[in-house]
């Protein structure tokens, strides 16, 4: 990652803009103040009198997994009592996203995690936005009746195996599962259309039938989640209330 001097008028609109040149970055990022005013971004440590140290931005890391079924049932009973409190303070399983105006404000709220992580896991944040959306409505509280909860929805062992600590925290939630999909395009190749089928039916049944499983639900699935994916490529995702920008 390349250091980035920011002028002080442009530093408001570039609040969280340090990752999303890097397709892959877990090291801490670091905010300098110049002696003139200006800002500088830069992942590495930097000494002497020229720059005073602002903030560090940290990224968490998500430990490395083997792709195989999780045995930790300490884990999933923890899960599954989160699950219950949730249901016992009121939180429904998803509705429908009728509301566009309510809708579009949930996306916005998101966008920027989303893009983050889009970004370090090398995923179109269109194609997550378009996720979100089918699974949950953007709807943080949602749940299923078969324990899939929060953004994206995740199931037990699938959190399990991405090491998510706190799976109802939104952005926990989303760096799991945009990590998720990220290995499924890998293991598909690259062709979106079988990772987002494999993210409903799982990546088994993408691969015994070669493609897209038979089954209705899934078929429709990734129908809506294809035509979602297109449109936002077509207008543009929401914009969060914070300026995003690339870093060159």
């Amino acid at each position: 990652m390349k250091n980035l001097i920011i002028p002080p008028l442009r530093l408001l609109s570039l609040s969280i803009v340090f990752l999303l040149s890097q397709p892959v970055a877990h090291a801490n990022v670091y905010s300098y103040m110049g002696a003139d005013g200006s800002r500088l971004l830069t992942d590495k440590r930097m000494t002497g009198k020229n720059y005073k140290l602002i903030k560090v931005y940290k990224v968490k890391k998500l430990k490395k997994t083997v792709a195989k079924k999780s045995k930790n049932r300490h884990f999933k009973n923890n899960f599954r009592k989160a699950s219950l409190k949730r249901r016992a303070r009121g939180n429904g399983i998803v509705h429908g996203c009728n509301d566009k105006q309510h809708l579009s404000s949930k996306a916005r709220a998101y966008a920027r995690t989303i893009q983050v992580y889009s970004k370090i896991y090398g995923v179109e944040a269109e194609l997550i936005h378009a996720i979100v959306k089918q699974e949950s409505c953007f709807n943080e509280k949602a749940h299923s009746r078969a324990g899939a909860i929060g953004l994206m929805q995740l199931m037990p062992d699938t959190a399990d195996m991405m090491k998510i600590s706190d799976p109802w925290n939104p952005e926990q939630n989303i760096q799991a599962g945009v990590k998720y999909i990220g290995q499924m395009l890998s293991q598909f190749k690259g062709k979106k259309r079988f990772a987002v089928a494999a993210y409903n039916a799982g990546p088994g049944k993408v691969e015994k039938y070669r493609g897209i499983p038979p089954y209705r639900e899934t078929k429709n699935y990734v129908k809506k989640v294809m035509a979602e994916y297109y449109r936002l490529k077509k207008q543009g995702i929401p914009s969060s209330r914070f300026a995003l920008a690339s870093l060159r």
